[in-house]
C-alpha cells in the first residue's frame, strides 16, 4: 500500500464536495470518493509502499508544526485523461500552496515521490471520481451554480492507502 501526505479541507468546504460524491452516486456515475471512506482532501505527494514509513511521518509532522492552515479556492473542474479518467476540483493555485508542496518535497529528499507529484509536474487537485469511462456525462451531472467552493486546508495528514489508514493527523495552525 503507498502512502499520501494530504491536506484536509474544512468540514463547511467538505459537505460542499461530498454533495457532488453523491450527486455522481445517485445518477450511477462513480461511488468510488463514497467507498474510500476518506475526507475531501488535495494530496501534496504520493510515495510508494518501499518508502520509509517513519522519515514520512517524522517529515510530515515537522513540516506540519509551523504551517498555516491555507484558504483554497476551488474555482474550476478538470479532468485528466486516460481510461478510466480522472475528474477533480482544480484550486486557484497560489504562492503559498507551491511553497508548502516544495517544503514537503524538500524535507523528503532521498525519498521516490511519485512523478506526478513531482516539483513542476504536480497538479493541484481534489478528486471527484477516478474511475470514469465518460468523463462529459460526469461534468453534465454536477450542478454549476455551486462553484467556487471556498474553504481552507486546515488538517495535515500523512495516509496509507487502499484502505485508508490515517497514521499522523495534524491540525495546523489558524492563518
Amino acid at each position: 500500500m503507498p502512502y499520501a501526505i494530504t491536506l484536509r479541507l474544512d468540514a463547511e468546504a467538505a459537505s460542499f464536495i461530498e454533495a457532488l460524491w453523491r450527486a455522481l452516486a445517485s445518477r450511477g456515475i462513480s461511488d468510488e470518493a463514497l467507498r474510500l471512506g476518506y475526507p475531501p482532501h488535495l494530496t501534496l505527494a504520493v510515495y510508494p509502499d518501499s518508502a520509509d514509513r517513519g522519515r514520512l511521518i517524522a517529515a510530515a509532522r515537522g513540516v506540519a508544526t509551523h504551517w498555516r492552515a491555507l484558504p483554497i479556492t476551488l474555482a474550476s473542474l478538470g479532468v485528466f485523461p486516460g481510461t478510466p479518467a480522472t475528474m477533480f476540483l482544480a484550486p486557484v493555485v497560489t504562492p503559498a500552496l507551491l511553497a508548502l508542496h516544495a517544503e514537503l518535497l524538500s524535507s523528503l529528499v532521498g525519498e521516490l515521490v511519485d512523478a506526478h507529484y513531482q516539483l513542476g509536474h504536480w497538479v493541484p487537485h481534489v478528486t471527484l471520481a477516478s474511475d470514469l469511462a465518460n468523463p462529459a456525462t460526469a461534468i453534465a451531472a454536477l450542478d454549476p451554480a455551486g462553484f467556487p467552493i471556498v474553504g481552507v486546508l486546515d488538517t495535515m495528514e500523512a495516509v496509507r492507502f487502499r484502505p485508508v489508514q490515517v497514521l499522523e493527523s495534524r491540525r495546523l495552525a489558524d492563518a
